[in-house]
């Protein structure tokens, strides 16, 4: 199955056709252990992140035609047992953002997947700092799927962390755990 939601954040980014969460199986355990989480380091984005297994990358550009130049992103996907999936999305935008700008991209970003698809409802969003940066934290519900992460803009980067999975397959402790895992380098 592919969810809405991921194809949604795909479709905003120009990447269809990835999903993991696999609706047809019944539940299983999700505990995993979280010490044969693979650290992750992105040097486009210069920063780490720990996924459940190691994750697909794909690097692509996006004409800005008005600004003559491109939008540069990089996606890292990683399924825990094709019952949940963590992605990190960096996107480099040619120049630095003010930080009012910032929180306008980030709320824009949001009403971008909400207005995607009509079944998409907001749990909550809150806009609050991270590492002196402006970030927003989320969580979304499509029927029974849910879409929870943190969109961060440090910089000229937007990074984009994020869980999707079925309602029953969600587990705090798992997202968490990739959200604590972040750590930006610059």
């Amino acid at each position: 199955m592919k969810s809405v939601i991921t194809k949604t954040v795909l479709t905003l980014t120009l990447l269809l056709g990835l999903g993991y969460v696999n609706a047809g199986e019944e539940a299983t355990s999700l505990v995993a252990s979280q010490s044969h989480w693979k650290q992750t380091h992105s040097v486009s984005g210069n920063c780490l992140v720990s996924f459940p297994s190691t994750p697909e990358h794909m690097q692509q550009h996006m004409p800005l035609p008005e600004e003559n130049t491109h939008l540069k992103y990089d996606v890292f996907v990683s399924g825990l047992d094709d019952k949940v999936v963590f992605m990190v999305l960096i996107a480099e935008y040619p120049h630095s953002m003010s930080s009012a700008v910032a929180e306008q991209s980030l709320e824009g970003f949001l009403n971008g997947i909400l207005t995607q698809n009509p079944n998409n409802k907001l749990v909550f969003a809150d806009l609050i700092e991270y590492d002196g940066h402006k970030a927003l934290d989320f969580f979304i519900r499509t029927q029974n799927v849910y879409f929870k992460g943190r969109a961060i803009m440090a910089n000229n980067n937007l990074y984009l962390l994020a869980m999707e999975c079925e309602m029953q397959h969600f587990q705090e402790n798992q997202f968490s755990f990739f959200l604590n895992s972040f750590k930006l380098l610059k």
